[in-house]
């Protein structure tokens, strides 16, 4: 791994976190922030791009422009002297998922233990079907478990499958997301805990179901591997998460404010000029 992205990023991480839980110029922190994490991100294109997964090189290759505008919004609150809902939110929302996902993702012990979390359930519930699958040895690219220094997945493969599972197959990106989403999320603490506890172990059972069907249908060749990951099990989690999004939606409503204040960046406009509009 660069070493200079890997600076990039953590100061990334920890100024736009300074900047969503620190008042004195927590503009300044997040407008830096947001710029150091987009171009972490455009760093990550060749990587994605050197294993033909362009669906996600083309949203690392957009970071840079959707930071960047995150960035000129934190500008423009600056300038109105204002600190709207929605901008603390995204600061404290990518702050929190990100040092939860980069915190697990660069140090391999912790990446293996989740994998192989992950692996010990998945061939427990596919050997109900009638297999007699094992788990098997968790390999390391690198010798070092305290911090991640090449970009090559750790891999511990479903012995007999032909499938191994690796930090992608666990679900942490959508945990991490939801963890830090929620909390940044300006409500009370229940209905915080209540979402958490509802979404954090729906992703993973979900999760472990979806590594379940995969291995099934490629192991009795119903479907390609291709078919089985990219379509089925990419539109089996795409509605679960629309089902989950909608009771956080039910639950917390100040989580849909958020979102919808989100989409709405565009059209914002100084707030004391919107109330005196309004009155």
């Amino acid at each position: 791994m660069d070493f200079v992205f890997e600076i990039i990023l953590w100061v990334g991480i920890i100024l736009l976190l300074i900047g969503y839980s620190w008042e004195r110029k927590k503009h300044l922190f997040r407008i830096s922030g947001y710029v150091l994490l987009g171009i972490f991100w455009v760093g990550e294109v060749p990587h994605y791009l050197g294993i033909n997964d362009y669906f996600n090189a083309g949203l690392t290759f957009i970071a840079l422009p959707l930071f960047a505008y995150f960035g000129y919004n934190e500008y423009l609150s600056k300038k109105w002297r204002e600190d709207p809902e929605v901008m603390r939110f995204l600061a404290g929302g990518i702050s929190i998922a990100s040092l939860i996902y980069f915190g697990i993702q660069r140090i391999p012990f912790l990446t293996g233990l989740l994998i192989r979390i992950v692996t010990v359930h998945t061939v427990f519930f596919t050997n109900l079907l009638g297999y007699e699958f094992t788990v098997g040895a968790t390999y390391y690219p690198t010798n070092s478990l305290l911090y991640r220094m090449s970009s090559e997945s750790i891999v511990i493969p479903v012995e007999g499958s032909g499938i191994a599972i690796i930090l992608a197959c666990t679900g942490l990106q959508v945990m991490a997301a939801a963890t830090g989403l929620i909390t940044a999320t300006k409500a009370k603490l229940k209905p915080k805990i209540i979402s958490l506890l509802i979404v954090i172990p729906s992703v993973y059972i979900a999760n472990v179901a979806r590594n379940v069907m995969i291995i099934y249908l490629t192991y009795e060749n119903i479907v390609s591997f291709d078919v089985a990951h990219n379509e089925i099990a990419k539109t089996g989690s795409m509605i679960v998460l629309i089902v989950l999004l909608l009771i956080v939606f039910e639950i917390m409503p100040e989580f849909y404010d958020n979102i919808i204040s989100v989409v709405k960046l565009p059209k914002r406009e100084p707030i004391h000029q919107k109330q005196q509009e309004e009155s």
